[in-house]
């Protein structure tokens, strides 16, 4: 026999302004309700017909009463705990800022007029370090990705009914800039030790990422980056890497002779400590080579020393060794890897220079 068919009919009552639609549980047999939102009865009657398809047609979900803070929690339980720790971090990053700009009571309030206060908030949130006024349109275009990654991770858990629309954000497509060697060679000058100095090293003559260099170990591992130096290499395992599979970088010389000449007081290759003595954090090594760039006088930061190995190399190759620069930078794409020869391309040079 065919499914009993849900009829759902519009009621209103007296101490309510807006209509109500109700149907008949076919499970437990009792009433349920809804608020068909509005008072008037042409609407009410297409929210009926909707809701009533809806049920019939197994697409109905009621809304999410999940309080924020718990889904929160299962998202990080479930979701988080099979992640790399940089990608966690990240995503905790993400939802702190969420929750300071938001305020997010439950799960449901997560709504396209939520996410425009998100924006907003964004653009008007206040850098006390660096006395700037809203994050960086890169930075706010990742956090709306990471945060969409979570409510879709809700959604498919069934924890709400569908994923609401997010807004975007226009980032300035920036081409990766030269780094003279002077600037670098001011910044490395103001390095307090041997170790900072060999740090900023990883990224001029090595391409490593802060997260990469930071996590460098001695010895071989399954978990972090190490120093293979009867291989003259950085090897980066798996479960480590960005790309989720095995990789390594070749030593330079300057970079090798640096690394060997560090003493070895533990299984970290750079064992910074913060002032209360624990382990540095990123966001401490990141501050820590922007003031020694202040002091340098020059505008540079880890980020930019990495961009500024892939520039070099981009000159000194070419475009027909496109290969080998990506397989350097263990970019994402190809398409980011081809960008770094946009400021040592001659075409546009030669172009003017033949003109007549």
């Amino acid at each position: 026999m065919p499914e009993k068919r849900i009829v759902v009919w519009v009621q209103r009552f007296p101490d309510r302004a807006n209509l109500m639609l109700q149907w008949l549980d076919p499970e437990t047999g009792r009433r349920r309700s809804q608020s068909a939102k509005t008072a008037n009865e042409k609407q009410a009657e297409d929210a009926r017909t909707d809701l009533e398809s809806d049920l019939n047609n197994n697409r109905y979900q009621e809304q999410s009463k999940l309080d924020w803070e718990r889904f929160r929690e299962l998202f990080e339980d479930e979701y988080l705990s099979g992640v790399r720790p940089r990608t966690r971090e990240k995503y905790n990053c993400i939802l702190d800022v969420f929750e300071q700009i938001v305020q997010p009571a439950k799960l449901r309030a997560v709504t396209e007029r939520t996410l425009s206060r998100f924006v907003k908030g964004m653009r008007e949130r206040k850098q006390p370090r660096n006395k700037k006024v809203g994050l960086a349109p890169h930075t706010m275009r990742n956090y709306l990705i990471g945060l969409k990654t979570a409510i879709a991770w809700a959604a498919d858990q069934k924890l709400i009914p569908s994923v609401p629309t997010f807004p975007t954000v226009k980032v300035p497509k920036k081409k990766p800039q030269p780094v003279p060697a002077e600037s670098v060679e001011k910044l490395l000058d103001k390095a307090p030790d041997a170790l900072w100095r060999t740090f900023m090293l990883c990224g001029w003559w090595g391409g490593l990422r802060l997260s990469e260099a930071r996590h460098l170990q001695w010895e071989p591992s399954e978990d972090l980056p190490w120093i293979d130096f009867e291989g003259n290499r950085i090897v980066l395992p798996a479960v480590f890497a960005k790309s989720a599979e095995d990789q390594w970088i070749p030593l330079h010389p300057v970079l090798r002779q640096a690394l060997a000449a560090l003493p070895r007081t533990g299984a970290d290759v750079f064992p910074f400590k913060s002032r209360f003595g624990g382990s540095l954090s990123r966001v401490g090594i990141t501050n820590k080579v922007k003031d020694l760039a202040k002091r340098a006088g020059v505008k540079l930061s880890m980020h930019k020393l990495r961009k500024g190995f892939g520039c070099r190399v981009a000159k000194q190759h070419g475009k027909g060794n496109a290969p080998i620069l990506h397989e350097l930078m263990r970019h994402s794409s190809m398409q980011i890897t081809m960008d770094y020869y946009a400021t040592v391309s001659d075409a546009l040079q030669d172009a003017i220079g033949q003109l007549t």
